[in-house]
């Protein structure tokens, strides 16, 4: 004798609830805990068959066989929901190899640095910063007005011979220097204006010691009414007592740029040998001085009056002064290195040494 609609029905719904709790148990990981969850209680799952199936049982049968379903239905659910769990957990807590041992110390990997050049960078930003300049930046190509021309380096000129740039297609060339910002700025800004702009720079040296191809640079520039060498002396003085320490030698020298009148080279004492070693030329002498006792670390000067006017500002009003650093030549100073190549070699064995 046959069943029932409704006994088959609740026969079929313990089949198919006894076979989910069976896929759930055997489930390991989430994503085949899902699958399970999309067969039996998803949309099309063989519950919600069952489900809609109740409408076929005879009508005085119906609300116990959709109870008994509808329990089925909530158990599988429930079980789906307590194997996610336990799953989810063991995920947390990492693998479940019995060869595993978590009280054992890990494999420490090895720790990166800062370069002693990206530190540097840093600080001169944040000192500039603190001192009221703002941050500017150009591109590295550039054409000849921005990096003659505008600076009073007019055509003829020693520091333009093809021999001391790296020229590249239609004129334009690798800048030598960071000054190029500056005009930028000037053309861009009215003043008063005070700002500065770090950068790489390049120009075909012969590497040594003391020199590089590709370095890096700060250029600085302040314009305004009344601005005086004095104000220069002042801003410059101040950067490198709080680059170098209080205790800091400095001195300005006499020197010749084109874009600014009266101009200077900034030195600071050798850290290598203090100031006190052999003149130039005897054996032995300080590899980081050369001999000299004074190590350059900037140059700078009075804007001259003639970058002013091709910027379109009136010399009789404003004046300012610039200045350009090596970032290279300041981290050899802060460190006491005696070659500069050091910084560009890329040994992890010196490199290391700076977090």
């Amino acid at each position: 004798m046959s069943e029932s609609p409704s006994a088959e029905l609740l026969t079929e719904a313990a089949t198919v609830a006894a076979q989910a709790l069976a896929a759930i148990a055997a489930a390991g990981e989430l994503e085949s805990l899902a699958a399970v969850r999309a067969r039996y209680a998803g949309k099309n799952g063989a519950l919600k068959g069952l489900l809609k199936a109740i409408s076929g049982v005879p009508k005085e049968d119906r609300p116990s066989v959709g109870a008994e379903v509808n329990r089925l239905a909530a158990h599988v659910e429930a079980a789906l929901e307590a194997r996610k769990a336990i799953l989810e957990s063991a995920d947390a807590e990492g693998p479940t190899d019995p060869a595993f041992d978590p009280t054992l110390p890990g494999t420490r990997l090895p720790e990166g640095s800062v370069h002693p050049v990206s530190i540097v960078m840093d600080e001169i930003r944040a000192i500039f910063t603190r001192m009221g300049f703002d941050e500017a930046s150009g591109p590295e190509v550039e054409d000849a007005w921005h990096n003659f021309d505008a600076l009073n380096i007019p055509a003829g000129h020693p520091a333009r011979e093809p021999t001391d740039q790296f020229f590249v297609e239609n004129g334009l060339l690798l800048r030598s220097q960071t000054s190029t910002v500056q005009i930028r700025v000037m053309e861009s800004r009215k003043p008063p204006l005070r700002v500065f702009a770090p950068g790489r720079v390049y120009r075909p040296d012969t590497v040594d010691a003391r020199h590089l191809y590709a370095f890096h640079q700060v250029e600085g520039l302040v314009v305004d009414e009344g601005i005086s060498f004095a104000d220069l002396k002042s801003c410059i003085n101040s950067f490198a007592r709080s680059m170098y320490g209080i205790d800091v030698v400095t001195r300005f020298r006499p020197h010749n740029f084109p874009f600014t009148e009266v101009s200077a080279e900034l030195d600071v004492r050798c850290p290598s040998c203090g100031g006190d070693d052999a003149p130039r030329g005897t054996p032995g002498r300080c590899a980081t001085c050369g001999g000299e006792g004074w190590i350059e670390v900037l140059g700078c000067g009075m804007v001259h009056p003639r970058v002013l006017e091709l910027v379109g500002y009136d010399p009789e009003r404003w004046t300012g002064f610039a200045f350009g650093l090596g970032v290279e030549r300041v981290a050899m100073r802060r460190w006491h290195l005696d070659d500069v190549r050091m910084l560009e070699d890329n040994d992890v064995r010196f490199l290391r040494q700076f977090r």
